[in-house]
């Protein structure tokens, strides 16, 4: 009978092997020690020699062949990376907590990876070499996978169109690159960098660098430059190559008149609101997004959803203006929205100022009390709110260099739930009549909002108080519940979108991306002209009051600039 090598003393060394990769990987914060004793890519040569023995090791337990000279080259292996791992332990012993966290996660990773190929090789039992190979292959494939996953590791990175929106005096131009990793601005040869506290940030693929106005509006181009960050430390790191990719900015250009798009609530669609934004084509001076472009910001999916729809309408070469929608408050992730939109630090409201254009952005949040049933007790917009009352204050105080700045033109105002009319019983009535008392003092020419899926114009000269309840002829009803009342407002404003083909409500919303309805804004000697336009580039017309049937817009609606 042919003799059996006894198996234990392989599958111990096995998992010895096992036992160094977790623990060296787990002491990584410490790598730069042997950097300085050696070379910088020595820590790496280290860790892929203990993966590959430790994948070899598995490998032949799985296939149940030991092969005593292996153990010659394990051994070896094994002693150096025992020693390794207890000089560097020894040496930063307060750390202990963080490597045995990292030895945990470790664990849980191999053990995950590796159950698979052992319960087919268990159930299968072949003896076969071909199929003996399978669970192997199971094996180096898993551990492959969910390395990359683990560790969000991306070895072909990229940057994604960009999106430039406009904040106070700054572009912030906001960008997500496929591999996590630093990311700076050059213009002119002066670096702007994305930073926390002096530290460039290195461990997210969405990044936000602010440079003054001035500086982009007469460089008129930006260069972008990333490098991916696939293991860091506190005192080592494994980068990428440094890519990079350079735009074109056009910034406004007023020389043939002032032309720019509005929208809101696109709602995760993609395809009808980029066409129906194209209206102006290389014409589009900039772009205004006023919320609820998704539906709750849950993944990573959902925040960057609007930078692809504004980086495809714009090709990060004009400015964007956004404003924070009701829906977009909502989901695990909605805490992290400021950093892929334009903000005031983690706040949705602001001043802008681009050339001769003045404009102020508002935030109400929600529209229901903090204690409402869906907020599950986490939401503080009442306070958010107070704070924009007193901001609204201090532009007033300040108008001088705000809307009465010298050379300030033209103001436009934007809020994604409208503020110039109530609803019945509505939460915020209060908190509308203080902004809209405000606003009446800044010479507003235009409020644009969105919230309601439906496309109405409100005209200051509708009396302050008065009931407003939707007519036949827009509703299609004889009888209609829906009314609103006017606040004592001083400018008119308009709800921009609706995911449709018609502004009547007879005409359904879409519920797919197969109908969109924005508004198409020109600024022409002392008017402004808005023009209700689809996806397919064409003018919605029979715009009418949906409150008064003798009121009759057409195909555009003109008002005087303030």
């Amino acid at each position: 009978m042919k003799k059996q090598h006894n198996p234990w003393i392989f599958i111990s060394f096995t998992i010895l092997t096992v036992f160094n990769l977790l623990v060296y990987f787990a002491i990584r914060a410490m790598w730069s020690g042997i950097v300085r004793y050696t070379f910088k890519a020595m820590p790496y040569y280290l860790l892929a020699t203990i993966i590959v023995a430790t994948l070899t090791m598995m490998a032949l337990c799985i296939m149940k062949k030991y092969p005593k000279w292996i153990l010659f080259i394990i051994i070896p292996i094994n002693l150096l990376f025992l020693g390794l791992d207890a000089y560097i332990i020894s040496l930063t012993t307060e750390a202990t907590h963080y490597f045995i966290r990292e030895f945990m996660y470790g664990l849980a990773f191999i053990s995950a990876v590796s159950i698979v190929p052992i319960l087919w090789n268990v159930i299968i039992n072949s003896r076969r070499l071909h199929e003996r190979w399978v669970p192997v292959v199971m094996l180096i494939v898993l551990f492959i996978v969910g390395v990359i996953w683990q560790y969000d590791i991306c070895l072909i990175n990229d940057i994604n169109t960009p999106v430039v929106y406009a904040v106070e005096d700054t572009y912030q131009i906001v960008f997500t690159t496929k591999a996590k990793g630093e990311a700076w601005v050059i213009i002119d040869g002066v670096e702007y960098n994305d930073t926390f506290a002096g530290y460039r940030y290195t461990e997210e693929k969405i990044h936000k660098v602010s440079v003054p106005m001035e500086v982009l509006d007469k460089a008129k181009k930006y260069k972008i430059e990333t490098r991916a960050m696939y293991l860091r430390g506190p005192y080592e790191s494994l980068q990428g190559k440094t890519i990079s990719q350079t735009y074109n900015w056009k910034g406004v250009n007023l020389n043939d008149g002032l032309d720019y798009y509005v929208l809101a609530d696109t709602h995760n669609t993609q395809k009808t609101p980029l066409a129906a934004a194209s209206y102006f084509g290389d014409k589009l001076d900039f772009l205004i997004a006023v919320g609820d472009h998704v539906s709750w910001v849950d993944r990573e999916a959902d925040l960057s959803n609007f930078l692809t729809l504004g980086g495809n309408i714009t090709n990060g070469e004009i400015p964007v203006i956004y404003a924070r929608g009701n829906h977009e408050t909502k989901g695990v992730m909605a805490d992290e929205l400021h950093r892929y939109v334009g903000a005031r630090d983690e706040d949705y409201y602001y001043t802008f100022r681009i050339q001769n254009i003045w404009g102020i952005v508002l935030d109400i949040g929600e529209d229901h009390a903090d204690d409402f049933v869906e907020y599950c007790g986490t939401s503080k917009f009442d306070p958010y709110r107070e704070q924009q009352t007193l901001f609204l204050d201090e532009v007033i105080a300040n108008a001088e260099n705000e809307y009465d700045a010298e050379g300030v033109e033209y103001r436009i105002a934007v809020s994604h739930i409208p503020l110039t009319v109530k609803s019945k019983n509505d939460y915020v009535a209060n908190i509308k009549d203080a902004w809209v008392e405000r606003l009446n003092q800044m010479n507003i020419t235009i409020l644009y909002s969105g919230h309601q899926h439906e496309l109405w114009f409100i005209d200051d000269s509708f009396e302050a108080g008065s009931t407003l309840t939707q007519v036949k002829e827009y509703s299609g009803k004889d009888t209609n519940n829906s009314t609103r009342i006017m606040t004592n407002t001083n400018f008119p404003s308009i709800l921009v979108s609706k995911r449709g083909e018609a502004q009547s409500l007879l005409d359904p919303e879409k519920v797919f991306d197969t109908g969109f309805i924005g508004l198409a804004v020109s600024v022409k000697d002392n008017e402004t002209i808005m023009r209700y336009t689809n996806d397919h580039n064409e003018i919605v017309g029979d715009i009418r009051s949906p409150w008064f049937s003798n009121i009759v817009y057409g195909d555009e609606i003109r008002i005087t600039n303030k």
